[in-house]
């Protein structure tokens, strides 16, 4: 036991030391971002799976703890607009569309899903020059839907290749005919960043891999259940700057 407590201290001394050093090199800085989502979803067993990007925007707030001169933690808490595009499979029923007839009517759906979204990713920042540095982020991501899912049909008519009409009918959706208020998945991505006096400014691109199924809210169980799940790209751009070291 006596051996015991001076390798006891020693060891705290270590691990101290170790902290101090790194605390050191730590830099909290502070940020925004904003840019534009390439949303779509991925359905299995379910009447509708042929779904389109949909382009919706995002923005966050930044805050980058630097860990070392290449490493760091990002969290980006902000708002983030997803959702697809839908065309259906089959004509509007009731209506025959001959091909060659001068008469056409076409229609589109757009899911509409507003978050609050929480990533949470490593960085790594090897520097390409002595000024412009590479980001390949990689890390979970939550999100929380802020209001009810929307549905935005639009119905055009066509003469001859000529518009002649255009509806547009909104819905809303919440409980149990909505997705999921909550969502978590995976995200990665590469950009660049560069300073500009104290400030730093970024381009990033990204994946989102959404992997809770939106439907296990809808009384959905079994092999043949209707399993959604968010899908796609982002793009931003965005600046820190540092306010604690």
């Amino acid at each position: 036991m006596r051996l015991s407590r001076p390798i006891f201290k020693v060891a705290l001394s270590a691990v101290a030391c170790y902290l101090i050093s790194h605390t050191a090199q730590a830099q909290l800085s502070l940020g925004l971002k904003g840019g534009v989502n390439f949303s779509t979803m991925n359905a299995q067993n379910s009447s509708i799976s042929n779904f389109d990007d949909r382009i919706a925007p995002n923005f966050a707030v930044v805050f980058n703890y630097r860990l070392g001169p290449a490493f760091s933690i990002q969290a980006e808490p902000g708002f983030s607009s997803r959702g697809a595009t839908v065309r259906p499979n089959q004509p509007e029923p009731g209506i025959i569309i001959t091909p060659g007839s001068p008469y056409q009517r076409t229609l589109k759906g757009v899911v509409k899903v507003n978050y609050f979204e929480l990533p949470i990713v490593a960085q790594y920042r090897p520097r390409l020059t002595e000024r412009l540095e590479a980001i390949i982020s990689a890390g979970p991501e939550v999100r929380f839907r802020t209001g009810p899912q929307k549905l935005e049909t639009t119905t055009a008519t066509y003469v001859s290749g000529e518009k002649k009409s255009e509806v547009t009918i909104t819905q809303s959706y919440s409980g149990n005919d909505a997705v999921s208020t909550f969502d978590a998945g995976f995200t990665a991505g590469a950009g660049v960043a560069y300073p500009i006096g104290r400030l730093k400014v970024f381009l990033e691109g990204r994946y989102h891999l959404g992997l809770y199924n939106l439907a296990s809210d809808n009384n959905n169980r079994g092999d043949d259940a209707v399993k959604i799940h968010n899908r796609g790209a982002s793009v931003f751009v965005g600046v820190t700057v540092p306010i604690l070291k």
